[in-house]
């Protein structure tokens, strides 16, 4: 069984490599992107938990604006069936047998770029960290990323003190108070 799971973290990690290399990242033309500036922002997340879907629903209720579009993706570690989300959905049969996401939530998710993405939860997980790294996306923010894949975000933030997304989404945003603040004037 070590074997196979060998060969299967080997194909990952290649096709991780080769998918992140060839996507194409927006032109950071003008200012830097901040969450109170940016038109769309893009969250992915580790969905099974209701907190956890509260936590992120919450933040984009409170974030949203008619000028600012909010795109969620949540992963499930089972399959969901036919439940329905306010968010697109993703689950392991969503995984091919080497653990690459593919079907239509995955191509909706990533047919459009955003100003800022955002992938929430613990500091190593495969699915996430992949789709945030083929994701176009001017600014992408994470956990502190410690795993064998290589790192795809811009700015980072500790996630082994924070496992809820509230209390990470919090960190974030304490982050961007001082980083990047849009002008006083």
């Amino acid at each position: 069984m070590s074997f196979l799971n060998d060969i299967k973290d080997k194909l990952f990690l290649r096709r991780f490599n080769r998918d992140a290399g060839e996507s194409k990242q927006p032109s950071s033309a003008g200012q830097p992107p901040h969450p109170e500036r940016a038109h769309r922002i893009a969250i992915v997340f580790p969905s099974d938990t209701s907190e956890f879907r509260k936590d992120v629903d919450k933040w984009r209720d409170r974030t949203k604006s008619p000028k600012r579009k909010i795109e969620v993706l949540g992963f499930f570690q089972q399959d969901v069936g036919g439940a329905s989300f306010d968010f697109n959905a993703l689950s392991v049969k969503d995984l091919n047998w080497y653990g690459i996401p593919q079907g239509d939530s995955v191509k909706a998710f990533l047919d459009q770029s955003v100003d800022i993405l955002i992938r929430l939860g613990p500091s190593s997980h495969p699915v996430l960290d992949y789709l945030a790294a083929i994701k176009p996306a001017g600014l992408k923010v994470g956990p502190i990323a410690n795993g064998p894949y290589p790192n795809p975000y811009h700015l980072q933030f500790d996630a082994s003190e924070q496992e809820r997304p509230r209390d990470q989404l919090m960190a974030i945003e304490r982050i961007f108070s001082f980083t990047n603040a849009p002008a006083t004037s």
